[in-house]
């Protein structure tokens, strides 16, 4: 199938180790976060595009589902090579710097919200589909793992403002959570 070249993808963008980096700025953190966002937000126009033509051009790799599963591939791809990149980072002691970081990680949790929650109200579509639920599953598990290792990274960079970046952290933790459940079939 069409998928498997993207899961195994995503599989190897897991297993990326970090190795010891030079100490980022709050901008170059802030200017990472937004490329996520961005990436995220680019996905929204073919969740919205989802239909009940939808399941079936999945199957055989049309339609909008290979472009979200290779987005969110993207995205794990990407917030794994900003973790590594953050690797030796140490906490700032500015409050703006931590300030700026936790505003664009808000803003990535806002877009990426809106994202997974198109995805959820679409999964109904689908519910006849057992076959399109388990890939979009599995890469929502992927991004779920990358998500939460930058997230407690970050929050360990910004201790002024470690209680609401985590409430954020949690906040999208749910909204994923749900999303996998949507995708995930009843066995």
């Amino acid at each position: 199938m069409h998928f498997t070249k993207i899961l195994s993808a995503v599989s190897s963008a897991a297993l990326f180790t970090s190795t010891g980096m030079a100490q980022m700025t709050a901008h170059q953190i802030v200017a990472n976060i937004n490329i996520i966002t961005g990436q995220s937000q680019a996905l929204q126009a073919p969740a919205n595009s989802i239909n009940i033509l939808s399941g079936p051009l999945f199957l055989i790799g049309q339609g909008p589902f290979p472009q979200i599963v290779i987005g969110f591939t993207q995205i794990v791809n990407t917030v794994t090579n900003d973790i590594t990149a953050m690797a030796g980072t140490q906490p700032f002691s500015v409050l703006s710097d931590e300030q700026s970081i936790l505003d664009a990680f808000t803003t990535f949790v806002t877009v990426h919200q809106e994202l997974l929650n198109i995805l959820i109200g679409k999964s109904g579509i689908l519910n006849d589909l057992p076959l399109i639920g388990p890939p979009v599953a599995q890469v929502l598990r992927s991004l779920e793992a990358v998500v939460d290792t930058i997230a407690f990274n970050l929050v360990d960079l910004v201790p002024d403002v470690a209680a609401p970046f985590t409430s954020q952290k949690n906040s999208l933790d749910v909204t994923i959570g749900l999303a996998i459940t949507a995708y995930t079939p009843v066995v």
